[in-house]
């Protein structure tokens, strides 16, 4: 393996099981790649390990022995047992980052959604009756003129920092609009602003995303769905007391 820090492929993955395994049947050949794939994350961690361990900061003090003991016990499986079932872990550091990222994705989530809920709330929305949250499928929906006497609705999708594929198809099928706070303007490429574009002429809405990397993309290439989320609170304002962004 030329970059111990970077996985193969999948198709690499594969391909070694198979070459190893040329006469597997389908299940012994995916069990095989299991096996692979642990091998590589094992050579993983130990390679992050070593690496902690000879940082300049940690050479004056560290001694040879010291260095050994420390990467035996940062390597060492972790068993985690609950009322349900017991969990193996390769070592502690994955099951620091995997409990980290159980707790923080739907937190992420939800601390998005909050944020638009209380400038709602600042311009006189109300919930259940401008708007209503997980309705629809959509994160928000908001209704014109309300919603015990709804004429139309307009669906919009919550993202917090990272589009992805899964935004766009959110967009695509609970959405029609999308309001985020994306930091990375190279994740709409052309061909995403293309779809979103698509969509959302539409659907009638937007893609709201921060002023600083609307600028960003802007400056590269056309986008006419495109808007600041600064203007998301007072566009869903205008739908409810009009009908229309």
């Amino acid at each position: 393996m030329k970059n111990k820090n970077k996985f193969p492929s999948a198709e690499t993955i594969v391909d070694q099981a198979y070459s190893a395994l040329p006469k597997a049947d389908l299940n012994s050949l995916h069990s095989a790649t299991f096996k692979i794939m642990m091998k590589y994350k094992r050579e993983y961690y130990k390679k992050k390990v070593k690496d902690f361990l000879n940082r300049k900061s940690l050479s004056g003090f560290l001694s040879l022995k010291a260095k050994t003991s420390l990467t035996k016990e940062m390597l060492k499986p972790l068993s985690v047992s609950n009322e349900k079932k017991t969990i193996l872990y390769s070592n502690f550091m994955e099951e620091a980052s995997r409990r980290i990222s159980q707790v923080f994705q739907p937190i992420s989530g939800n601390v998005a959604e909050y944020c638009i809920e209380i400038k709602l709330r600042e311009v006189g929305l109300k919930e259940n009756l401008s708007y209503k949250r997980k309705y629809k499928r959509s994160d928000f929906t908001f209704f014109y003129p309300d919603f015990t006497n709804s004429d139309d609705i307009h669906r919009v999708e919550v993202k917090n920092v990272s589009l992805r594929e899964r935004g766009v198809r959110g967009l695509s099928f609970d959405g029609d609009s999308m309001v985020g706070f994306f930091n990375d303007s190279k994740e709409f490429t052309k061909e995403t602003i293309k779809i979103i574009d698509k969509h959302c002429r539409k659907t009638w809405g937007y893609c709201y995303i921060p002023p600083e990397i609307l600028k960003e993309i802007l400056s590269k290439r056309k986008a006419k769905r495109l808007k600041s989320n600064d203007e998301f609170v007072s566009d869903m304002n205008r739908f409810v007391k009009l009908g229309t962004i």
